[in-house]
């Protein structure tokens, strides 16, 4: 009998934290994990290097070092471009990459792969496999080409109708109903109009009238909304109350460019409606499209799009505006959830020969990035509640893994667990372009914007506009800073007989550099690029100089060493492998990298290695290494 594994599947929770996890296995809270755990390998010290998530889910398909797979950053930069931040633009999607994917190994085979919501992966280049986006972070989204912080849904992204105004949504408030058809019995109800826009749809589409109308259904004051096309309440999207979701609406939208008509399902949740009809507030869910991200269209057909609705990022973005509540959040990934594992489900069966089936899911880090700090709190009762949330959360990825293995035999399937990156909370925050003005390397000003995405990255340590004309050295996100030089860049300054001069200073200014809140030097490390090498980067999209933070320093990801512990969160990546050969009960305690993954897989199911691939396999958690049968 072979003790090689038929089939294999990955799943990725992004920046799902290995202590945290432990934590919540301990609990009793994550039976499924627990369960995987204890039936498989667990490896403690999983790394990669930068913590980011771009660089990190490029890695785990290809086996190779981001200095070999080309995606070193969040921010990737076009030859030709200025250094400016505002210039770069996101580093998701296949075309980027210089290293070969194991799908795309294995398509050439001929064999079958499933890669459902992966980044890195859009567009598919494979022959035999089935492919959902994997242009963005989820499902339907994109972020590749996008500049900033910018992003593209099908078919738009979340909003808010609203007696307020939300950066995010439309102002509207009630008046006399008039002209409206088929109303139930009601005593003077009151209605709004509204001309939707479609946000970040990458199908720009032509704007809608949709109109609202609400009423009492007994004598407490309005409690209930109905949404229509018309004013025509036999045509009602949806009637609902204060606190309740609407069922998936499934709709028609008209692209403003081609004039063709395009599905999409979505949700609406009455967030608010006072007994008086003056406040009023009504979440829209992004519009989930039925077609253009799934590769070969025809797959789509397995697909019944009007169960659920993709929740592209959980409604973060809401939260920070003001809009939802925490109960809300985990409801929204709960939707995410739904759609996951429908689609995962649907495309499995569809496809019963497949042999790679690779999946990401992303609500961990979402929640990271707005509750982390949270969790740190001197405040019990802020704590308390971000610990309740976080839980959640985790919950509702141990039932996706739960449903998940019932799909996956276990005498035949290879499965392996893991996250891109941890995350540590909030920390004092690093202005780099500071420690580099002090030494006359770059010239900035500060920021003062009321743009949400420039609200949210000064968060991040941009809280600076940085004048690269009078620049000789531009930070960028998250580990690099760039000689801007003349015959390289369209707004260089320096000679390229200057270069290491400026790289020296630009080292002994980091790490020089104290922190004006602590007094302490930050930057943990600073080398050349090609120092860089040693330790994975220093790739063609690195910058000149490489540093890394104590991790202690900024949030929530990205700026240190992946060995980084602070407060309750750590910078290190679960790694857990079960199935055919694979030791029980097994933990392993020595470093393991996300590049080790694909040659593991590989060897563990006699398949080809991806011509790129670099790490190595993971032997001691083989009951057989030798693999003979």
């Amino acid at each position: 009998m072979s003790v090689k594994a038929k089939r294999a599947a990955l799943l990725g929770f992004d920046c799902a934290i290995p202590k945290r996890l432990e934590a919540l296995m301990a609990e009793g809270a994550l039976p499924n994990f627990s369960k995987f755990k204890q039936s498989g390998s667990y490896m403690t010290e999983g790394y990669n290097l930068p913590t980011v998530t771009p660089p990190s889910w490029a890695t785990i398909c290809t086996g190779a070092y981001p200095r070999t797979h080309g995606v070193e950053d969040y921010y990737y930069y076009l030859e030709g471009k200025s250094l400016e931040h505002k210039k770069t633009v996101q580093a998701f999607g296949s075309q980027i990459l210089t290293a070969q994917t194991i799908w795309d190994r294995w398509d050439k085979e001929g064999k079958k792969c499933v890669v459902v919501n992966y980044p890195m992966a859009w567009p598919s280049k494979m022959k035999n496999g089935v492919m959902v986006m994997g242009e963005g972070i989820s499902p339907a989204e994109t972020r590749w080409m996008e500049e900033s912080n910018a992003h593209r849904e099908f078919l738009a992204s979340e909003s808010v109708i609203a007696s307020e105004f939300f950066p995010m949504g439309i102002q509207a408030s009630f008046d006399n109903a008039k002209g409206w058809t088929n109303l139930p019995e009601c005593d003077e109800p009151l209605s709004l109009s509204v001309d939707m826009t479609f946000k970040e749809s990458m199908i720009p589409l032509e704007n809608q009238n949709w109109h609202g109308v609400c009423w009492e259904s007994d004598d407490d004051g309005f409690d209930t909304f109905a949404l229509c096309m018309d004013k025509d309440y036999g045509k009602a999207f949806l009637t609902i109350k204060k606190g309740e979701w609407s069922d998936p609406v499934v709709h028609e939208f008209k692209g403003k460019e081609d004039g063709k008509t395009y599905k999409g399902t979505f949700r609406c949740k009455l967030i608010d409606l006072s007994d008086d009809g003056e406040d009023f507030m009504l979440y829209i869910t992004g519009i989930s499209g039925h077609n253009g991200f799934i590769n070969p269209p025809e797959a789509a057909a397995a697909i019944d799009f009007s169960k659920d609705v993709i929740a592209n990022d959980i409604g973060l973005v809401g939260f920070m505006d003001g809009i939802l509540d925490t109960d809300t959040v985990v409801e929204l990934a709960q939707f995410h959830y739904n759609w996951l594992i429908q689609v995962a489900t649907s495309l499995l069966k569809a496809n019963a020969d497949w042999d790679l089936f690779y999946m990401h899911s992303h609500p961990i880090d979402w929640f990271y990035h707005g509750w982390l700090s949270e969790m740190d709190s001197d405040d019990e009762e802020i704590r308390t509640k971000a610990f309740d949330m976080e839980r959640k959360i985790y919950q509702i990825e141990d039932r996706m893994l739960g449903k998940m293995m019932e799909l996956f035999d276990d005498n035949e399937t290879l499965v392996c667990l893991c996250s891109d990156h941890g995350a540590t909370p909030m920390g004092p925050i690093l202005n780099t372009a500071e420690a580099l003005k002090a030494k006359g390397l770059c010239h900035y000003e500060p920021k003062s914007s009321e743009n949400y995405w420039d609200i949210y990255e000064a968060t991040e340590g941009f809280n600076y506009v940085l004048d690269v004309t009078k620049s000789q050295a531009v930070p960028q996100r998250y580990m690099f800073v760039y000689v801007n030089l003349k015959d390289k860049y369209p707004d260089g300054i320096v000679e390229a007989e200057d270069y290491e001069k400026v790289r020296d200073q630009i080292i002994d200014a980091l790490l020089d550099f104290r922190h004006p809140d602590t007094g302490e030097r930050p930057i943990l490390l600073a080398v050349r690029k090609e120092d860089a090498r040693v330790f994975g980067m220093g790739g063609a999209q690195a910058g000149d100089v490489v540093y890394a933070l104590k991790p202690e320093y900024m949030a929530e990801h990205g700026y240190g060493f992946p060995t980084g512990e602070s407060g309750c969160g750590s910078l290190k990546n679960i790694l857990l492998f079960k199935g055919p050969n694979i030791k029980k009960g097994f933990v392993y305690e020595r470093p393991r990298w996300l590049a080790d993954i694909v040659p593991t897989i590989c060897y563990a199911t006699g398949n080809p290695i991806p011509d790129d691939a670099e790490g190595g396999i993971i032997y001691q958690i083989l009951e057989n290494p030798n693999l003979v049968s």
